[in-house]
């Protein structure tokens, strides 16, 4: 039997949380969480996000971009402290793309979510070779069309390179973009269509 190393980390992780630290957790998530709305993410889903980043930014080293794209990714996501902590000091130099793929729903919406945030930040320090056959593989491996991964990490690129210059306004249109494509590859009437 495999194991996966993002998903037993996380597991322990929340586990070792007494109660009322999981639950103040979850409630500064929520009450500080400015992420745009669309894609609904538990703590465990922004844990396992935090740490697919690390495995897709980590797969050509990790620069000090990409880790401070993560650490805004978190504290945009409302991710406190201490789970921050956590997801910073995963070790994602054993994990693969199967192993991300298996934490969230194949060919859905979430999928989308998880592939344009990590190459995202990916895309920071500028996206290498080998984050982009990272991301194009973790793309397949969560159901998705190879035309949408294409376009997805297409937004990704133009959305990190906007954010490193500080144009907001490019990239609220991008994230705007982003959710049409989203809403296309949902409603697409065709084979290949994903599920919500």
């Amino acid at each position: 039997m495999t194991t996966n190393p993002i998903a037993e980390s996380t597991e322990a992780f929340l586990a070792s949380l007494s109660p009322e630290q999981l639950e103040r957790a979850e409630q500064d998530m929520l009450r500080d969480s400015v992420r745009a709305e669309g894609v609904a993410m538990s703590l465990a889903d922004e844990i396992n996000l935090g740490k697919a980043i690390l495995c897709i930014a980590g797969a050509d080293g990790l620069s000090r971009e990409e880790l401070t794209g993560l650490k805004y990714l978190m504290i945009i996501s409302g991710v406190p402290p201490l789970v921050q902590a956590h997801v910073q000091a995963f070790d994602a130099s054993t994990t693969h793309t199967a192993d991300v793929a298996a934490l969230f729903p194949p060919a859905s919406r979430k999928a989308c979510y998880v592939l344009s945030g990590t190459v995202t930040v990916a895309a920071l320090d500028g996206l290498s070779g080998e984050e982009r056959d990272f991301a194009v593989d973790l793309g397949a491996s969560l159901g998705l069309p190879p035309t949408l991964v294409v376009l997805l990490i297409a937004e990704a690129r133009a959305t990190a390179l906007a954010m490193k210059e500080g144009n907001q306004a490019m990239v609220a249109e991008l994230v705007r973009m982003r959710e049409a494509l989203y809403d296309f590859a949902l409603e697409a009437p065709v084979d290949g269509a994903i599920s919500d």
